[in-house]
């Protein structure tokens, strides 16, 4: 009877112990220790999008075009997700995806050449321009404490932009004479270097800043990227937070790539963003 209490009281004990290390473990839960985070929110985001598109069986030289300005493409609040994996203690994985897609339409004050096609002053023109943007990245902890850790990162940025002009020419009686249609696109998935931080203050709250960086000079190619971005995360609970972040990125790249798109292409984006956090 004795050795049947000992055991119940030793099992008893045994179990205790793993429920303290489980709810410490669960309490202790933060950006610095999960396995899996998720972001998810929306993003206040402004462009400025200044394309030349060159014709591809003529020999014309497209003219440099504000598309949002030229066009009113208004800006758009946009929905955005991001991941993050720590398979390892110092190694993640994180991603990022987000959509742009705009449209307007408004009759153009001067001539414009894009592509091929020549729209003339008075012609009343649709503008589109679909964006979408995706990015994966590996992170190698090379500074990790109990309260920060710093991170360099390699991985892709995916970058898939759709642009297309669309009039008519009328005569004089408005009948339709022909039909304007130009359109292009672009994919350009470009590697980036990059560095990451994220430090733990008081009152559970988390920051983040990240940079990531690329150039090129090879054939078609010819530009770079800059990516900046920072976030402010409160982990209300072990397993969820909200945060604020700010998002600035860059794009200039020359590109002479005679199927897909011959011209010029900048393309800044930037703007707030707020966000659900998940962690696991």
């Amino acid at each position: 009877m004795r050795r049947r209490s000992l055991m119940v009281m030793t099992y008893s004990a045994l179990a205790g112990a793993c429920m303290s290390v489980d709810g410490a473990a669960a309490q202790d839960l933060n950006a610095l220790n999960a396995r899996f985070i998720f972001d998810a929110g929306w993003f206040f985001m402004s462009t400025d999008t200044r394309v030349r598109l060159d014709g591809k069986t003529t020999d014309q030289r497209g003219t440099d075009i504000d598309l949002d300005e030229t066009f009113g493409l208004d800006d758009e609040d946009r929905f955005r997700v991001e991941g993050f994996w720590r398979f390892a203690d110092r190694h993640a994985l994180r991603l990022m995806y987000f959509e742009n897609d705009r449209r307007s339409t408004k009759t153009i004050a001067r001539d414009i050449r894009f592509g091929d096609e020549t729209f003339p002053v008075g012609v009343s023109v649709t503008a589109r321009a679909d964006l979408k943007v995706g990015q994966l990245s590996y992170d190698y902890a090379f500074l990790r404490r109990p309260n920060y850790e710093v991170a360099a990162g390699i991985g892709v940025h995916m970058l898939d932009l759709g642009l297309d002009l669309k009039g008519t020419l009328q005569g004089p009686s408005g009948s339709v004479t022909r039909a304007l249609d130009e359109d292009a696109r672009t994919t350009a998935p470009l590697p980036v270097l990059g560095l990451r931080g994220t430090w733990s203050l008081p009152h559970n709250f988390y920051i983040t800043a990240q940079a990531q960086y690329f150039h090129i000079e090879i054939d078609p190619y010819s530009g770079g990227l800059t990516d900046l971005k920072a976030t402010l995360v409160w982990q209300a609970t072990d397993h969820f937070g909200v945060g604020i972040g700010y998002n600035d990125f860059g794009f200039r790249f020359d590109l002479d790539d005679e199927g897909e798109f011959d011209g010029r292409l900048r393309w800044d984006y930037g703007g707030a963003f707020a966000f659900a956090s998940f962690m696991f």
